[in-house]
């Protein structure tokens, strides 16, 4: 893609985050070979036995405003001190002062983490059976320090899942397979639900999408270690009517989002 087409992944993402039709979950990446799923996998079995989880749930924690039912469990794999249990900058903005510290032990998860260039956070989000995030809405569209109108995106890649594991977005319920790198955009009212008879486990990321990050997530750039490109679009499972929702308020309104564009790392 020429940096034209990657713009108008961007205005899709954002039209999306409006609730207009626009983009809402893509397909991007497929694990090259099963190896590389048993390997993630094994690093996060290794990473749950070393280190405590956060909470979803717990008074303070960054995503307790949705409300969260059942066991909600985040392991923080990016950030300053090294504790999976700290997501005290999950949500900051930046991508600076942060980085994996478990490379040497978690060696596949430190490969696909040095693969994807400007994150902001990384970690592994597990629903226990039976558990959910209610519906809620947060943005894609920011404003970035310099004043620039851009996207941050949310990505997630499935490793254990069920076919009554779904994720809403704006009244479609997806069910996301284990094995690919899906685009969701959290700009959506969106819900996860977890229906399944054992643990839901996402790895789930953030990236400010500058050029080189939607290069390549979205264009010609380095795949992803382990995986292999592929566009796809996602097809709903089905439908459901959300009432009511949790919802921050927008850092950019729509009228000013117009000329949505490459961000700069900050």
């Amino acid at each position: 893609m020429n940096d034209q087409a990657l713009l108008r992944v961007l205005a899709g993402i954002r039209d999306a985050n409006y609730h207009r039709p626009g983009i809402r979950c893509l397909r991007l990446f497929r694990t090259a070979d099963a190896d590389t799923l048993e390997r993630l996998l094994a690093d996060v079995s290794l990473l749950r036995i070393g280190q405590r989880p956060s909470m979803a749930a717990a008074p303070g924690h960054v995503t307790a405003w949705t409300q969260p039912q059942g066991r909600v469990e985040q392991f923080s794999l990016l950030n300053a001190s090294g504790r999976s249990d700290d997501f005290s900058r999950d949500h900051d903005g930046s991508c600076f002062g942060k980085r994996f510290h478990h490379a040497k032990r978690l060696r596949a998860l430190a490969a696909l983490t040095a693969s994807l260039p400007h994150l902001v956070n990384f970690r592994v989000n597990v629903l226990g059976n039976g558990a959910a995030l209610p519906p809620h809405e947060e943005h894609s569209v920011i404003r970035a320090r310099d004043g620039a109108v851009g996207v941050r995106a949310r990505f997630h890649l499935p490793l254990l899942t069920h076919p009554a594991a779904t994720l809403l977005l704006d009244g479609d319920l997806h069910h996301l397979e284990a094995g690919s790198v899906y685009l969701v955009n959290h700009g959506c009212v969106h819900a996860a639900e977890n229906g399944g008879p054992h643990e839901r486990i996402h790895l789930v990321w953030d990236m400010l999408l500058t050029a080189e990050a939607c290069d390549v997530m979205f264009g010609q750039g380095p795949v992803p270690h382990g995986f292999r490109r592929t566009h796809d679009v996602v097809r709903p499972v089905g439908r459901r009517l959300v009432r009511h929702w949790k919802r921050i308020a927008p850092q950019v309104l729509e009228t000013d989002a117009g000329d949505v564009g490459f961000l700069e790392v900050q």
